[in-house]
């Protein structure tokens, strides 16, 4: 595909996030516990199958992913602001 159309990626539909995975808790309850790369990368090969043009949130940093926030992300968001419109 070196010289023909890229897939396009569709924006209308929501990401797919692959950070976080369920794991079955000690009293029957599920929590969400981090993923390694390797395991995001098979999700996602087994995911690209069924939605190849959906966006991936992920930490593989590939043509399909997009970061998701972080936690601490707002207090950037605050000092841009101060910036913008400080002295």
């Amino acid at each position: 595909m070196m010289f023909g159309k890229k897939r396009k990626l569709r924006k209308d539909l929501p990401a797919i996030d692959l950070r976080k995975k369920p794991v079955k808790g000690l009293f029957g309850q599920t929590k969400l516990v981090a993923t390694t790369k390797k395991e995001q990368r098979t999700i996602k090969k087994k995911l690209m199958e069924h939605y190849p043009d959906r966006y991936y949130i992920d930490d593989l940093y590939e043509w399909n992913s997009i970061r998701g926030q972080d936690e601490l992300s707002w207090i950037d968001d605050i000092e841009a602001y101060d910036a913008l419109f400080g002295e």
